[in-house]
């Protein structure tokens, strides 16, 4: 068995993150409402929840803003989502995607966080809350990591024209 000492190790598939969620209460309070929204993603696991699971944790509340860092969330990559990764990557802003339950008596919770187009929109179609964020530097590099050693573009092929001369009675 020939073993190459210089080769890289296999990119790990989870990266911890953490989401920062919003109340803010509408300009026009008559009616007393607000709405809720996802404003950023953080990354790292000092900051993720570990094994503890997603969780909320109030970072500020007033009359007029709640903010909670939810914690415990990864972006997870797989393979076959490659190309949704690279396509996301050469974009002009690269994002993460948030999927959140959204209840009518609390707060968003977020449960889901991907570097995949595809994935959120499927979402998306199911009237899931998705929000869209830019991709934290370091969630990039490591995204980028997965691409270059699993993604492997397709050879465009020239389609060829059939002959329509064969098969014609003359």
């Amino acid at each position: 068995m020939d073993t190459d000492s210089h080769a890289t190790p296999a990119s790990p598939r989870a990266f911890p993150v953490s989401a920062v969620v919003d109340f803010r209460t509408d300009r026009d309070r008559r009616w007393g409402t607000g709405h809720w929204e996802v404003v950023a993603v953080v990354a790292g696991g000092h900051v993720a929840g570990g094994d503890q699971g997603v969780r909320g944790a109030s970072i500020r509340a007033d009359a007029d803003d709640r903010r909670t860092l939810w914690t415990g969330l990864a972006v997870t990559l797989h393979r076959d989502d490659a190309e949704s990764y690279y396509h996301n990557l050469m974009a002009e802003h690269p994002s993460l995607f948030v999927v959140a339950r959204d209840e009518d008596d609390g707060p968003l919770e977020p449960y889901l966080v991907t570097a995949s187009y595809g994935e959120a929109s499927s979402y998306m179609e199911t009237d899931e809350s998705v929000f869209s964020l830019p991709m934290p530097p370091e969630v990039y590099r490591w995204v980028e990591g997965f691409v270059l050693e699993h993604y492997v573009p397709e050879e465009r092929r020239k389609r060829r024209r059939e002959d329509w001369t064969q098969g014609c009675a003359q």
